[in-house]
């Protein structure tokens, strides 16, 4: 059920949907998908370096290169 205080955000530029994070891993849940420790650890530490998104796929890419 839908919270009352649960805001639709879209963007002001593109008008699209934004899914933030917290949404984002709130329907990962209902999918029964989760971060590994690595990948939460790279997301954080993107999130604290204020990285854009372009920039963090890129670095996801890099350290999934390095796994192998």
């Amino acid at each position: 059920m839908k919270s009352p205080n649960s805001k639709i955000v879209r963007s002001a530029k593109m008008g699209h949907f934004v899914l933030t994070r917290a949404r984002g891993e709130k329907i990962s849940a209902v999918e029964g998908l989760k971060l590994s420790p690595r990948m939460a650890q790279i997301l954080n530490h993107s999130m604290r370096q204020g990285l854009s998104g372009d920039e963090r796929r890129s670095l996801i890419k890099e350290e999934i290169r390095k796994k192998k």
